[in-house]
């Protein structure tokens, strides 16, 4: 009976190239929603439980997928450009959690 070595074991658990890519992608993803979570909380402040909510309904109403809206939410506390579609959104979302206090 052959075993096959150790190593080749180990080497065969490794994703191929495009599905390392994919999870790759899928995980920065993720991570710039969960930094978006975080930056709503403080300039709402929205309080956590609803931050995926807030991004889903911006996304929606600006015709975004919930990424590409965290994308470009980072990019406005980071004081960079964002889509005017974003920045006009977010004003509106956020109204219900601000005290008359200015965005970013």
């Amino acid at each position: 009976m052959h075993v096959p070595r150790l190593e080749s074991r180990v080497l065969s658990l490794r994703p191929a190239p495009s599905e390392d890519a994919q999870l790759r992608r899928a995980l920065a993803a993720q991570s710039a929603v969960h930094m978006a979570e975080g930056a709503l909380a403080v300039l709402g402040p929205v309080p956590l439980a609803e931050a995926r909510q807030v991004l889903v309904g911006l996304g929606r109403a600006v015709g975004m997928d919930v990424a590409t809206v965290a994308e470009h939410l980072l990019n406005v506390v980071q004081g960079l450009d964002a889509p005017v579609a974003v920045t006009d959104g977010l004003h509106r979302a956020l109204a219900p959690y601000r005290r008359d206090e200015p965005l970013v």
